[in-house]
């Protein structure tokens, strides 16, 4: 009795690694590759993006940290409360306060305070405080920092060298409305 318990066990694990793969056909975890009769099967992880990572759900967490390039938790997350950097910290969305070496996401709201400085692919309203500060849409708020950059300028620049550009550009300081 105990070998087949056994067996049987060692059986449902198998199946249950083999069935979560990410096929490159389609890139999307659980589909089977070519095999439509399986298409019954999935299980509930996402189609793999660029957003959401390797088809496994993204979420939201108040606490968030990196070591180097590894994010805990993972990169596709949002943190809404505050992150710590120890190297390059990458999330979704960053809401809060950012802190530590170099923080980088696709919104940025609240305060960015790094050392080497803060990405947004997005809009970022707030204030980013580090060495390189860039916004590639729109930047609300106040940059501060030795090289700033703006997509489109509501509020300050002040560093060395600022650009924007949907407005002035100007040493030292710049002012957007």
């Amino acid at each position: 009795m105990k070998r087949i318990v056994c067996t049987a066990f060692a059986a449902l694990a198998a199946a249950a690694a083999s069935a979560q793969v990410l096929t490159p056909q389609t890139g999307v975890a659980n589909d089977h590759g070519n095999q439509p009769e399986l298409a019954q099967h999935h299980v509930v992880f996402q189609p793999r993006t660029a957003e959401t990572g390797y088809g496994y759900d993204d979420g939201m967490t108040v606490a968030g940290f990196t070591f180097l390039a590894w994010a805990a938790p993972n990169s596709s997350w949002d943190v809404h409360g505050v992150r710590f950097n120890f190297g390059w910290g990458a999330h979704r969305e960053m809401i809060g306060l950012d802190t530590g070496f170099f923080g980088s996401c696709a919104y940025l709201g609240g305060v960015a305070a790094t050392i080497a400085g803060n990405y947004s692919s997005g809009n970022t309203d707030g204030v980013a405080l580090g060495c390189v500060n860039v916004a590639d849409a729109r930047m609300r708020g106040l940059q501060l920092g030795i090289v700033n950059y703006a997509g489109e300028l509501q509020g300050v620049q002040l560093g060395l060298l600022n650009f924007n550009t949907a407005g002035i550009t100007l040493p030292v300081l710049n002012i957007g409305f």
